[in-house]
């Protein structure tokens, strides 16, 4: 057997291996915020007020810069729901509407992938944002929702 047709059959057997098992499991979204910050949790009805401009400062008056991954990461679209209460295209809208009205506060910016998000945070004093659960390293710190982790029964975000 020729070296072509086995890389052609390895790579058939991975895809349908793929294909068989579903692909992964389901991902919680994790909520972060810079290591130095000294909030460890916060309620959901809290997080809407930020995310949505409502609260731009921490207790300490540090001002908060909220961030999140593009809209193409599957932890996008829970996160939106959750946080704002719409669709995607319905948040699209809103965050054209921000941009033309000036209130570019009033949305997460958003970068590449939820490790480049990670990294901003861990620079950024007063950033909160939501990332993948399984990529968040110890440079930042991952806060509850009104007391629950990721992983506890009743989280309520997560990527299905």
């Amino acid at each position: 057997m020729g070296r072509p047709i086995v890389v052609s059959m390895i790579a058939g057997l991975l895809i349908a291996g793929i294909a068989v098992s579903g692909g992964s499991s389901p991902v919680a979204v994790a909520i972060i915020v810079n290591k130095n910050n000294p909030t460890d949790q916060v309620s959901a009805k809290m997080l809407r007020q930020i995310f949505s401009g409502d609260k731009t400062r921490w207790p300490d008056g540090q001002k908060i810069s909220t961030l999140g991954p593009t809209a193409d990461a599957t932890e996008h679209e829970p996160a939106v729901h959750f946080l704002f209460g719409m669709s995607e295209p319905e948040y699209r809208k809103r965050c054209l509407q921000a941009s033309f009205a000036g209130n570019q506060e009033t949305v997460p910016k958003e970068y590449g992938s939820s490790i480049a998000v990670i990294n901003l945070v861990e620079v950024i004093p007063g950033a909160i944002a939501f990332v993948r659960a399984d990529l968040v390293n110890p440079k930042v710190k991952m806060v509850r929702i009104d007391g629950m982790a990721p992983g506890d029964t009743g989280y309520p975000l997560t990527v299905k």
